[in-house]
């Protein structure tokens, strides 16, 4: 095509300024095209990548709810299993008209078992414990020690004879151990009702 041949395409398409019009708003629209798509996928990315960051917060909040149910159901045995030797602290009443004199006496002769109890529950469930009753827990099972050899010490391995008085030093160690688990058993109670031992107290990991 010559020349002339191509005035005459252009002057068909009313001139050349007509056709650079047309030019020019096929590039802007071309432009303008890529443009939007390249934002477009740009924020396709980004929402996918906020999406990853929210199934990551919601695997972190599963796992963490996981963790805190577990965790709860170990609280609840291990106060469950506290109360249970709470109970078996204070002897069923034998005789009418018993008074703490002659609870001491029972107390005493059993510092062995309460011994021996104490160490089997912070073995089974220490992990579970907030530090206050752990440490609570393991005084009561020191004093019960104790309490062993001066009972011991006190009745030369024979016992106690009916109506016989313990040791003055006995009475203490009884007294001391009795406050000792009811103490826990209440801080243990009060840690479970006010959620999970773990959320407001410092222990030990699972």
């Amino acid at each position: 095509m010559d020349w002339n041949e191509l005035m005459k395409v252009v002057g068909t398409f009313g001139g050349i300024a007509s056709v650079s019009a047309c030019v020019a708003a096929f590039v802007g629209k071309l432009i303008s095209s890529r443009a939007i798509e390249s934002h477009r996928a740009k924020l396709v990315l980004q929402l996918e990548t906020h999406k990853s960051e929210l199934n990551s917060v919601a695997d972190r909040q599963r796992l963490l709810l996981k963790r805190q149910e577990l965790m709860f159901e170990r609280e609840y045995i291990a106060a469950s299993e506290f109360y249970r030797l709470f109970t078996e602290v204070m002897p069923d009443a034998w005789a009418p008209d018993l008074d703490w004199g002659d609870a001491q006496v029972r107390i005493a002769e059993n510092f062995n078992k309460h011994e021996a109890a104490l160490k089997a529950f912070l073995i089974s469930h220490s992990a579970s414990l907030s530090q206050t009753v752990r440490h609570t827990v393991e005084r009561a099972k020191q004093v019960a020690t104790e309490g062993v050899f001066e009972v011991g010490h006190d009745t030369g391995g024979e016992g106690y004879e009916d109506n016989e008085t313990p040791h003055e030093n006995v009475q203490r160690l009884v007294d001391e151990f009795y406050e000792l688990v009811k103490e826990a058993n209440t801080q243990i109670r009060l840690d479970l009702e006010s959620g999970s031992f773990s959320q407001n107290k410092n222990t030990a990991s699972i």
